[in-house]
């Protein structure tokens, strides 16, 4: 039982740290997903929280019951062998620019608290994460069990704590819900479909961890709402300022400061621990795509992959967030619609 316990904790937390990155971290994802439609953003967070806690039910129990061991036995079972190479080649590049969007974000924080060139600040990031992916996924799994509690912690007490600096104007958003006229249901499905790509490459990596089939299901449903828990508290903090507030790369730190240059340099690393965790796994698991089709070691991958990162990080954060990920949204719903069809297939009625 004790070792069962251990096991849910290590899954969801690597479902919580894949997706908690500087994006969602930063407030950037937020805003750009959810925050932008006002009222109608809340009942988005809902329905993204939702489907995230029966996306990470699902594949993990289609690890589990298939003994899944990678992506590709996740994927083609369901696409067929053209179509499947497709849809891995797409996937990859995804997780290709997560990678190097994290360690722009990485970079750009390091840069502002060692004071450096944004570039030195990129290669040191790429050379921390380079060093954990080298030790596979046993280190990221141990990596993602350690530093994920502190994250939810980290976020929903700092948004509390904006929440309740900001009292009134904050719990405004909470009496006033009504029906939203907004297009915030396409723009829920949009960000629970790319952050899809991310979360299947990654779950399926899994097998070693599921010993039984209820750390497949409590860990996935438990990582999916609490990262609903966590984007609600953030949402309520970010909808009480202005949009004149929400500039900048990272806008919750643009708002801690206005309170407490200690709360913000704390949140600061809590940004970097998001952006490494986030990092390592989308990295490593596009390079043991990249390394299967290029016949070369992943340890040699690894180093290529990172060294490439190094200029593609520079065009900047909050750039690359607005401009690569929904671009591959599209490519996360097909493989949500696939996972869900595949799934309701399955289901046995007597």
């Amino acid at each position: 039982m004790k070792d069962e316990i251990k096991n849910i904790i290590k899954v969801s937390s690597v479902y919580l740290a894949t997706i908690i990155g500087a994006g969602f971290a930063s407030g950037q994802e937020i805003i750009h997903f959810f925050t932008d439609y006002g009222e109608g953003g809340v009942y988005g967070i809902i329905l993204s929280g939702a489907l995230f806690a029966i996306l990470g039910y699902i594949v993990m129990e289609k690890v589990y019951m298939g003994r899944v061991r990678n992506f590709e036995e996740l994927i083609f079972p369901m696409t067929g062998l053209a179509l499947g190479r497709i849809v891995e080649l797409i996937s990859t590049f995804f997780l290709f620019s997560v990678y190097c969007v994290m360690i722009a974000g990485m970079g750009s924080i390091l840069s502002e608290l060692f004071k450096l060139s944004l570039l030195y600040g990129i290669i040191i990031a790429s050379l921390i994460s380079m060093i954990i992916m080298l030790v596979g996924i046993k280190g990221i799994t141990w990596l993602s069990a350690l530093l994920a509690p502190a994250l939810i912690i980290g976020i929903v007490g700092v948004g509390l704590f904006i929440i309740i600096s900001k009292n009134k104007e904050a719990f405004n958003i909470l009496e006033t819900i009504n029906i939203a006229t907004n297009n915030w249901v396409v723009s829920s499905i949009l960000y629970v479909s790319y952050n899809n790509i991310i979360t299947a490459a990654v779950l399926s990596n899994l097998l070693p961890y599921l010993k039984t089939r209820r750390v497949a299901v409590i860990g996935g449903l438990l990582g999916g709402l609490l990262l609903c828990f966590s984007a609600m508290v953030l949402n309520i903090a970010l909808t009480s300022f202005g949009s004149g507030d929400l500039i900048g790369e990272f806008p919750v730190i643009e708002i801690i400061r206005q309170y407490s240059s200690l709360l913000k340099n704390v949140y600061n690393i809590i940004l970097i621990f998001a952006m490494l965790t986030s990092a390592v796994a989308s990295g490593y698991s596009a390079i043991c795509r990249i390394s299967t089709w290029l016949k070369i070691k992943v340890k040699t991958a690894t180093v290529i992959i990172c060294v490439l990162a190094v200029p593609l990080s520079s065009f900047g954060f909050s750039r690359l967030i607005s401009t690569v990920y929904p671009l591959f949204g599209y490519t996360g719903l097909f493989i949500l619609i696939l996972l869900i069809a595949d799934w309701i297939k399955g289901i046995k009625i007597y």
